[in-house]
């Protein structure tokens, strides 16, 4: 009787170690794929702002004269994007500032601001200033 007992004692145990095994197991993978995901959405919103970096750069080429712009892309029928530009004259230059949002309905998920500073005005690449990430 008493080996009975002590087989179904052990069994328990070993039952109840892997229960807890399998249940860290699953937090630790849901904590990285919630990880994964937020870096997905952090570099698509990041790419957004260098994208309205470009076409603040592209307006400034073709007139360079202060401006304020901003234009949405919608990722799906949940998520869209929001990026405003604004170049303001500085000392002898333009700095550059690019805020995009991303949206999940009405609430912000996350922002990123980019600034590009010491724009002047100079044919192709050349006067298009120093990048830095806006805080």
């Amino acid at each position: 009787m008493k080996k009975r007992g002590f087989s179904l004692y052990l069994t328990f145990l070993i039952s109840t170690v892997i229960f807890l095994l399998v249940t860290a197991s699953y937090e630790i993978s849901k904590t990285a794929l919630d990880l994964g995901r937020s870096e997905a959405v952090e570099t698509q919103v990041f790419h957004a702002a260098d994208g309205g970096i470009e076409r603040g750069l592209a307006r400034l080429r073709k007139k360079y004269a202060p401006f304020t712009m901003s234009y949405s892309s919608v990722i799906n029928s949940h998520r869209r994007l929001v990026i405003s530009v604004e170049a303001v004259k500085s000392a002898e230059a333009i700095d550059l500032l690019v805020a995009a949002s991303l949206f999940e309905g009405t609430r912000e998920i996350t922002r990123q601001q980019l600034k590009r500073t010491g724009i002047t005005n100079l044919k192709g690449r050349n006067g298009i200033g120093r990048l830095v990430e806006a805080t």
